[in-house]
């Protein structure tokens, strides 16, 4: 479950409307929780978060995390027979929290609070009806903040009530490919060839300590100076690991948007253009630092430094679970034949939010099968 659960959630940035395809990457989840309990749901959530990071990179993490952070406890609650409200009210009550966090992060921090409020400051003198002062600012904003979390836990709430309504008890037959007559035969003076995942980069570890140390450098200060030794020594650390120049343009692509909202929020907020570039070019900072480690370590060296930090934390019930969950499924499977079972659901659903997400369920019920059938529930899991 939680390998599908991390192939739905980088198929929800690889498709057209793709939010309604990463909506349904909690299903496996809250399934999980549903038969296991809710320590097998959030184990489950977690080694789908290290797959996730892994492959697309800690830069992109924005989307699957509420679901990931949400699913198990609805999952939890359909096995306690709760109703449909309550499972909307969990789900938004998760949003909230996470989505106040972020909020709060961004305001403060990436945005700063002066930018934002001297923005809302213009905004208001252009519409006229807001209501005037800081306070209004971050009322509004909390009141938006509700609202939108409200919003995706009734979704979610829907998405995984009709979710779980696919799986079915029955194991799906997977048919074995047909062996070909026409191939020569093998050769026998060839050294056996290893068929076993490839080892992680020797210095994984190390990159992601300095990639950490990097995020905190930036998030210090916005000084020119330390913003541009920073710059240096990314650039440095890009040619030593030999990231690529493929992964500098997908920074870039991915830090360009994001740095020019930062800098019109500060310069039409009225605190310099000076003030604002610093800004912009600290958030341009923190995307190239999570797409150079990503690029660096590679794959399977995230994954590796995840499992032993995960390891690490064995002391905790949910995280020891967890390390055994990820070490377990993380990079198993064909995602290749996966993607393209998906497409071809895809394919034949209309281009509308439920038919997509309808075909999104069933692949995903039988992608669960494919994987292994799920065993009865232990009596008094949870």
């Amino acid at each position: 479950m939680a390998n599908v659960a991390a192939l739905t959630f980088l198929a929800g940035r690889a498709v057209p409307l793709g939010w309604t395809v990463a909506v349904a990457g909690g299903v496996p989840l809250a399934r999980t929780a549903e038969r296991r309990g809710a320590r097998a749901g959030y184990a489950a959530a977690g080694a789908s978060l290290v797959e996730t990071m892994a492959i697309m990179g800690p830069a992109r993490m924005g989307i699957p995390i509420p679901h990931a952070a949400s699913a198990p406890w609805l999952g939890a609650l359909v096995r306690r027979r709760a109703g449909f409200l309550a499972l909307a009210l969990a789900g938004a009550l998760v949003r909230l929290v996470y989505y106040g966090v972020t909020s709060a992060f961004s305001i403060l921090v990436i945005v700063g609070l002066d930018a934002y409020l001297g923005t809302y400051e213009r905004v208001r003198g252009v519409v006229g009806f807001l209501p005037a002062g800081r306070s209004s600012a971050l009322i509004l904003t909390a009141a938006g903040t509700a609202a939108w979390s409200l919003g995706a836990g009734l979704i979610q709430a829907w998405v995984i009530r009709r979710g779980l309504r696919c799986f079915t008890d029955a194991p799906v037959a997977v048919e074995a490919p047909a062996p070909r007559t026409d191939r020569p035969a093998p050769r026998t003076d060839r050294p056996e060839r290893r068929t076993d995942r490839p080892a992680p980069p020797p210095r994984a570890g190390t990159m992601v300590l300095c990639a950490t140390a990097g995020f905190a450098a930036a998030l210090a200060s916005t000084d020119p100076r330390a913003l541009g030794a920073l710059v240096v020594a990314l650039a440095v650390a890009w040619v030593l690991t030999a990231a690529g120049g493929r992964a500098v343009l997908h920074g870039l692509a991915l830090a360009a948007p994001l740095a020019i909202s930062t800098f019109a929020f500060g310069a039409f907020g009225g605190i310099g253009a000076d003030v604002a570039a610093g800004r912009a070019a600290r958030v341009a900072l923190l995307v190239l630092i999570a797409v150079w480690v990503r690029a660096a370590a590679g794959s399977e060296g995230l994954r590796a430094v995840s499992l032993r930090v995960v390891r690490r934390l064995a002391r905790f019930p949910t995280l020891a679970l967890a390390a055994v969950v990820l070490g377990a499924s993380a990079g198993i499977g064909d995602y290749g034949q996966a993607a393209r079972r998906l497409g071809r659901g895809l394919g034949a659903a209309r281009r509308r939010p439920v038919p997509i997400v309808d075909a999104v369920l069933s692949w995903i019920a039988e992608e669960s099968m494919r994987r292994g059938h799920p065993a009865p529930p232990a009596d008094g899991a949870g």
